[in-house]
Protein backbone atom coordinates (compact mmCIF):
# COMPACT_ATOMS: atom_id res chain seq x y z
CA UNK A 1 0.00 0.00 0.00
CA UNK A 2 1.63 3.23 -0.46
CA UNK A 3 1.64 6.04 1.70
CA UNK A 4 -0.27 9.42 1.71
CA UNK A 5 1.66 11.94 0.20
CA UNK A 6 0.46 14.60 2.54
CA UNK A 7 1.93 12.53 5.51
CA UNK A 8 5.40 11.81 4.12
CA UNK A 9 5.90 15.26 3.23
CA UNK A 10 4.97 16.48 6.79
CA UNK A 11 7.12 13.79 8.46
CA UNK A 12 10.01 15.03 6.08
CA UNK A 13 9.64 18.47 7.36
CA UNK A 14 9.34 17.42 10.90
CA UNK A 15 12.61 15.46 10.76
CA UNK A 16 14.55 18.54 9.43
CA UNK A 17 12.96 20.69 12.40
CA UNK A 18 13.74 17.97 14.93
CA UNK A 19 17.93 17.79 12.83
CA UNK A 20 18.44 21.41 13.39
CA UNK A 21 16.48 21.80 16.99
CA UNK A 22 19.17 20.36 19.16
CA UNK A 23 16.49 18.68 21.30
CA UNK A 24 15.62 15.25 22.02
CA UNK A 25 12.93 13.10 20.69
CA UNK A 26 11.39 12.96 23.24
CA UNK A 27 11.46 17.01 23.97
CA UNK A 28 10.85 18.01 20.38
CA UNK A 29 7.76 15.73 19.99
CA UNK A 30 6.86 17.30 23.40
CA UNK A 31 6.81 20.80 22.22
CA UNK A 32 5.46 19.93 18.51
CA UNK A 33 2.50 17.85 19.64
CA UNK A 34 3.76 14.58 18.09
CA UNK A 35 3.71 10.70 19.77
CA UNK A 36 6.96 9.40 19.92
CA UNK A 37 5.92 6.36 18.43
CA UNK A 38 4.96 8.46 15.19
CA UNK A 39 8.16 9.78 14.90
CA UNK A 40 10.44 6.61 15.49
CA UNK A 41 8.28 4.93 12.88
CA UNK A 42 8.46 7.88 10.03
CA UNK A 43 12.53 8.36 10.61
CA UNK A 44 12.74 4.43 10.42
CA UNK A 45 10.87 4.85 7.18
CA UNK A 46 12.56 7.77 5.57
CA UNK A 47 15.57 6.48 6.54
CA UNK A 48 15.39 2.80 4.77
CA UNK A 49 13.77 4.84 1.90
CA UNK A 50 17.06 6.88 1.72
CA UNK A 51 19.14 3.87 1.49
CA UNK A 52 17.10 2.68 -1.28
CA UNK A 53 17.18 5.37 -3.44
CA UNK A 54 20.63 4.81 -4.14
CA UNK A 55 21.63 8.36 -3.41
CA UNK A 56 24.09 9.42 -0.34
CA UNK A 57 24.10 12.67 1.87
CA UNK A 58 27.23 14.47 1.32
CA UNK A 59 27.96 16.58 4.62
CA UNK A 60 31.29 18.69 4.40
CA UNK A 61 33.73 18.11 7.02
CA UNK A 62 34.28 21.98 7.05
CA UNK A 63 31.53 24.05 9.43
CA UNK A 64 27.33 23.14 7.94
CA UNK A 65 27.26 27.25 6.81
CA UNK A 66 30.64 27.12 4.55
CA UNK A 67 30.63 25.51 0.93
CA UNK A 68 32.35 22.36 -0.06
CA UNK A 69 33.52 23.69 -3.17
CA UNK A 70 32.97 20.42 -5.03
CA UNK A 71 29.59 20.39 -7.65
CA UNK A 72 29.24 17.31 -9.77
CA UNK A 73 26.83 17.50 -12.78
CA UNK A 74 25.95 14.53 -14.48
CA UNK A 75 24.49 14.40 -17.90
CA UNK A 76 25.87 12.35 -20.91
CA UNK A 77 29.62 13.16 -19.21
CA UNK A 78 30.25 13.57 -15.72
CA UNK A 79 31.36 17.42 -14.96
CA UNK A 80 33.23 17.83 -11.95
CA UNK A 81 34.21 21.77 -10.57
CA UNK A 82 36.39 22.27 -7.83
CA UNK A 83 36.70 25.80 -5.66
CA UNK A 84 39.43 27.13 -4.50
CA UNK A 85 39.75 25.24 -0.45
CA UNK A 86 37.45 22.74 -1.81
CA UNK A 87 37.09 19.53 0.69
CA UNK A 88 38.99 16.97 -0.23
CA UNK A 89 37.27 14.39 1.58
CA UNK A 90 33.95 15.64 -0.03
CA UNK A 91 35.02 15.00 -3.29
CA UNK A 92 36.58 11.51 -2.58
CA UNK A 93 32.59 10.60 -0.69
CA UNK A 94 31.14 12.47 -4.67
CA UNK A 95 33.45 10.46 -6.54
CA UNK A 96 32.74 6.83 -4.83
CA UNK A 97 28.94 7.78 -5.29
CA UNK A 98 29.21 7.85 -9.04
CA UNK A 99 31.40 5.10 -9.03
CA UNK A 100 34.92 6.33 -10.24
CA UNK A 101 37.59 4.12 -10.08
CA UNK A 102 40.03 3.98 -7.02
CA UNK A 103 37.85 6.18 -4.49
CA UNK A 104 36.66 4.55 -2.08
CA UNK A 105 34.69 7.06 1.20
Amino acid sequence: MARDAEKEKFWRGKMGAYEKSGLTVREFCERNGLREVQFYYWRRALKVEAKQSGFVELVPAASANAPAGVSLRIDDRVSIVLERGFDGETLKAALAVVGVAGCAA
